[in-house]
């Protein structure tokens, strides 16, 4: 039986983490330690193998040429640590599943839907994070994001595109019959979300409203108050179609002028690469997949 003669598994994580970001700091950030104790592990683990792991030159290091050698190799490993527990760990406790998703399309189009997850898939207890605050996945928060982004790339998170959107401009019914042309708009208020200018902008260009002024607006933080107030007469919001299917169906809101203009990203379903395997996010990723 060969014998393993290796570092501590601390001193490991502190080396891969400082040598990932090439920095002490952001590795300590990362894992919620001192600068002065990640310097120490990395030191600790230097010693152990008798040479310099690290560069330190002023103001930021580099991976010295065993630095570079070893990085690899202990980064694969800490991976493969890392996914074989997660993977122990679901045959061994019931699946959990935290969803960060925006409260506009948790309250208009997720929730109305969950019955039928729950209904095929009752071993996983998922539950909703609908921050206002982060417009970006935090794999801190959850465990898979339903989310809006024009840049799907961040390192080590894996997107799946669920759908491309269209822009729809929506008011109540008495608003729309007093919008003939695209001119007729600046009578009304747009009901601007934060964050998503963009998409009234992108909307009013495409039915040639560019550069008609309109009535000034507060600013709402989510689509879902915007939409809200828009029900309520309070002047015209550009939302994706699918969160205002249901009152266009009903007749609550009005599309008065047609656009088949295209939000400029896609939504995705984004989690950690490493957790990519991990049975209940791939129901769930399957179970969305079918839903839109």
């Amino acid at each position: 039986m060969v014998r393993r003669i290796l570092p501590p598994l601390t001193t490991l994580r502190a080396f891969e983490a400082a040598a990932r970001l090439l920095s002490f700091k952001a590795a300590a950030e990362e894992l919620r330690v001192t600068q002065s104790a990640i310097s120490h592990q990395v030191a600790s683990l230097e010693r152990n193998l008798g040479t310099p792991l690290f560069l330190r030159l002023p103001g930021r290091v580099e991976l010295s040429e065993a630095g570079a050698i070893y990085f690899p190799v202990v980064q694969d490993a800490l991976d493969r640590i890392a996914l074989t527990t997660d993977l122990i760990r679901q045959t061994n406790t019931p699946a959990a599943l935290t969803v960060q998703v925006y409260v506009t399309v948790a309250v208009r189009w997720l929730i109305s839907r969950l019955q039928t997850f729950k209904e095929t898939s009752p071993e996983v207890a998922v539950s909703l994070d609908a921050s206002l605050l982060d417009w970006e996945f935090n794999p801190d928060r959850a465990d898979i994001g339903f989310i809006y982004t024009r840049t799907p790339n961040r390192p080590n998170l894996t997107y799946t595109l669920l759908r491309r959107e269209r822009l729809v401009g929506v008011c109540s019914p008495a608003i729309a019959k007093a919008i003939k042309a695209p001119e007729d708009l600046r009578h009304f208020s747009f009901l601007a979300v934060s964050g998503t200018t963009e998409d009234a902008a992108t909307w009013a260009a495409s039915v040639g409203a560019a550069g008609h002024s309109q009535k000034s607006s507060p600013l709402f933080d989510s689509n879902l108050l915007a939409i809200e107030a828009a029900i309520n007469g309070q002047g015209l919001v550009v939302v994706p179609a699918f969160l205002v299917e249901g009152d266009i169906a009903s007749g609550a809101l009005v599309a008065p002028l047609a656009s088949d203009v295209m939000q400029p990203g896609g939504w995705y379903l984004v989690h950690l690469e490493r957790r990519g395997n991990e049975k209940a996010l791939r129901k769930f990723v399957q179970w969305l997949q079918s839903q839109v």
